[in-house]
């Protein structure tokens, strides 16, 4: 009775952390409708990103990095978005704009913002890429609900920073599932927080669904289980949120029930795509 007690006050404490949630800007609610669209021009991107300081920093910084060995300064965003690629710089907009929002919160000492933005926005890539491919309901979504479906670690290392610590050393020792670890410490898990996070900031009941059951997704082809795929396929490749995730024995397949779907091509486009963003949010 008396850890029923305990996990029910850790769950109304953890929940309590909902309220201090930044709230969606109008800006950042059009990047989300820019993100959405099948195509959008250079300019219309440019323009948005403008209306952004820190944001437009951050582009012009990536385009002018070591990396890319440009022998001329980029001062325009027009010219980085042209150089680096209008989807690609899309979806680097959006992950960053959205990792903003938490960042004058102190970070628990084991979680890395980088790490964070990379897994989220390498698996929203791929869950847009499988989604173009399948058809699947809420499939215009398909980045988004990849980028946002582990917000709610994000929410646990920025408004629970000790509690996080105390989750990875459980996991650590007992050598339990890190869900697990979170119900029995917090009274929910990220997964149940992302989903909260998400209708707190009135987005798609899919999305909701796809983040809340994207450790347990249902037995059928859709956006849930697409995110469920990418989630693991992107862990596998090492771009796990935690660096201490240990990556799956066996490769994950992409490969859906009943689904035929050009796989190859999607790896491929998939691959093209990890690149360019590996680099910019290094």
């Amino acid at each position: 009775m008396a850890l029923l007690e305990l996990n029910l006050s850790s769950r109304e404490t953890s929940l309590q952390n909902l309220e201090k949630l930044p709230k969606l800007s109008p800006l950042l609610m059009q990047f989300i409708a820019l993100v959405a669209k099948p195509r959008c021009e250079v300019a219309e991107l440019a323009a948005l990103i403008e209306k952004d300081a820190v944001l437009s920093a951050q582009v012009l910084e990536r385009a002018n990095s070591a990396w890319f060995g440009r022998v001329q300064p980029i001062r325009s965003l027009q010219h980085a978005i042209a150089m680096l690629g209008i989807g690609t710089m899309r979806r680097f907009a959006l992950g960053s704009s959205i990792s903003n929002l938490f960042a004058r919160e102190k970070t628990a000492p084991s979680f890395s913002m980088a790490r964070f933005n990379l897994h989220s926005v390498e698996a929203g890539t791929l869950v847009k890429l499988l989604a173009e491919a399948i058809p699947v309901p809420g499939r215009a979504s398909g980045f988004i609900a990849g980028l946002l479906h582990d917000i709610g670690t994000l929410l646990i290392a920025t408004h629970m920073p000790k509690r996080f610590e105390e989750v990875l050393a459980m996991a650590a020792i007992s050598g339990e599932p890190l869900l697990e670890c979170e119900r029995q410490l917090l009274g929910t898990d990220h997964a149940e927080l992302s989903a909260l996070v998400i209708s707190r900031w009135d987005l798609d009941d899919l999305i909701q669904a796809a983040a809340r059951e994207h450790h347990a997704p249902p037995d059928r082809v859709d956006l849930t289980l697409l995110v469920h795929k990418a989630d693991k396929f992107v862990d596998y490749l090492g771009m796990s949120v935690l660096p201490a995730t240990a990556p799956p024995q066996e490769p994950p397949t992409l490969d859906f029930p009943g689904v035929k779907y050009p796989m190859a091509r999607v790896q491929q486009r998939f691959q093209a795509e990890w690149s360019n963003l590996w680099n910019l949010l290094q």
